[in-house]
């Protein structure tokens, strides 16, 4: 009787052929489901334990209703009865799940919590608490595996920071995690410095959607640093889901980051910690250095100065990050910063409605009335001479066909409320005190 409730180790599963077993494994991949030709749903899961991490186990999972499969946000299943299979001559083994002799159990990792807990099951799953010092086991020895592996690695790695993005090509890059969704599959990582200005295509109508501060409360965003890039990273492997948590240093193994729609975003396969590691304290000394200087708030790639283009009523205000502005505890504040302005749209010649960008956040803010008649100048009646200045704001020259490259500029931005019952949700900016001089 006891030997029915026995685990099996996927390595030696693959010689029991033929025969029903029970398995316990972490999710690496799962796929679509699909319904096959005689009705009945299939969902493929690729699974590993401490015996079999290469290749791993594949396991088809059948039902009749598709809601019956395995979901995504599984990190490890439990298979009770389930069939060994060779295919392919004999070569190759997987494992068929089928409700009517089989069930199973996927488990997750809560946030805040230790253990894992029950995410779904099938109907007939029963006596899983007999399994749960397995699940723990298992989940304490994966995840010390991988920090094993990368610990003896880590001396072969060269690392990046962020400044040091290159679209399409990987880099490894020591961070700290700031924030783990609520899924765990995205992290937000920072290491203090700046990443390039990324290239916003014309095809990109709204560059802002992407942006970190669009996507967390502002209650989170106050938690932050205001100076340095925050990067939105997804996790590509179960096996890091709940691994990693906020406030932690890790290692970033092959992160490859692109462009969309004028944010940087990334996505990596491998983590391990970064407690105490010497990198860490490099990172640490860079960044008290910055924000103990009086330049510190100024994005690294405006240095030595902005061109030129534009000066500001205000030369002695210090300047600030647009992250700055974005967490100020006061709803209506002046302020100095650095940008670029990366869209535009204008409902008159008198109201338009700017896109700001800085390493560390973007911002709309308007322009209107007699704010957009000082900002122009002299040039604002002559049609074509403001539309020359719009190009050049923008960045827009004749070869920039595809995308376009805006200059770094000073500007002064006002926050305010529009509605004095509600002044937070009601926050806007806009530009002030700012003469465009191109």
């Amino acid at each position: 009787m006891e030997s029915q409730h026995r685990l099996v180790k996927l390595k030696d599963a693959t010689n029991l052929i033929d025969q029903h077993v029970n398995l316990l494994g972490f999710v690496l991949e799962r796929s679509a489901p699909k319904l096959c030709s005689n009705n009945v749903w299939i969902c493929t899961l690729h699974i590993i334990d401490d015996s079999y991490q290469t290749p791993g186990l594949t396991v088809n999972v059948f039902s009749n209703k598709r809601e019956e499969l395995p979901a995504e946000n599984g990190m490890m299943v439990l298979f009770i009865n389930i069939m060994m299979k060779a295919y392919d001559g004999g070569k190759k083994v997987n494992a068929a799940c089928n409700k009517k002799v089989s069930s199973f159990a996927l488990y997750t990792r809560r946030a805040g919590e230790e253990g894992f807990v029950c995410y779904q099951c099938t109907s007939n799953f029963r006596g899983g608490e007999r399994y749960r010092s397995s699940i723990d086991e298992l989940g304490k020895l994966v995840a010390s595996i991988i920090s094993v592996d990368h610990a003896l690695q880590s001396s072969s790695y060269e690392f990046s920071f962020l400044r040091e993005i290159n679209e399409g090509k990987c880099f490894n890059l020591v961070c700290k995690v700031l924030h783990v969704s609520e899924d765990m599959g995205t992290i937000f990582v920072w290491d203090g410095t700046d990443a390039p200005p990324a290239s916003i295509g014309f095809k990109d109508k709204s560059v802002c959607n992407l942006s970190v501060h669009t996507l967390l409360s502002r209650d989170v965003l106050r938690s932050f640093p205001t100076v340095g890039t925050v990067l939105r990273v997804s996790l590509s492997n179960h096996l890091f889901h709940g691994v990693v948590k906020p406030g932690d240093w890790v290692k970033l193994y092959n992160l490859l980051c692109v462009v969309d729609k004028g944010s940087w975003v990334g996505k990596v396969t491998m983590v391990s910690p970064a407690q105490d590691d010497h990198l860490v304290e490099k990172i640490m000394r860079i960044y008290d250095k910055r924000i103990t200087s009086k330049l510190g708030h100024i994005p690294y790639w405006s240095f030595p100065s902005p061109p030129g283009l534009t000066e500001t009523c205000d030369v002695e205000a210090q300047f600030v990050t647009l992250m700055d502005i974005i967490t100020f505890p006061k709803v209506t504040y002046k302020y100095r910063c650095i940008v670029r302005v990366v869209a535009a749209f204008s409902a008159d010649e008198n109201r338009h409605l700017l896109t700001l960008e800085d390493p560390t956040a973007t911002l709309q803010a308007f322009l209107c009335d007699k704010d957009a008649k000082d900002f122009w100048g002299s040039g604002f009646q002559n049609t074509e001479m403001l539309r020359k200045k719009w190009n050049q704001l923008l960045g827009i020259t004749k070869e920039s066909s595809m995308s376009s490259d805006p200059p770094w500029i000073e500007c002064c931005i006002f926050s305010y409320y529009t509605n004095k019952a509600d002044p937070w949700k009601t926050r806007s900016y806009k530009l002030f005190g700012t003469r465009f001089l191109g």
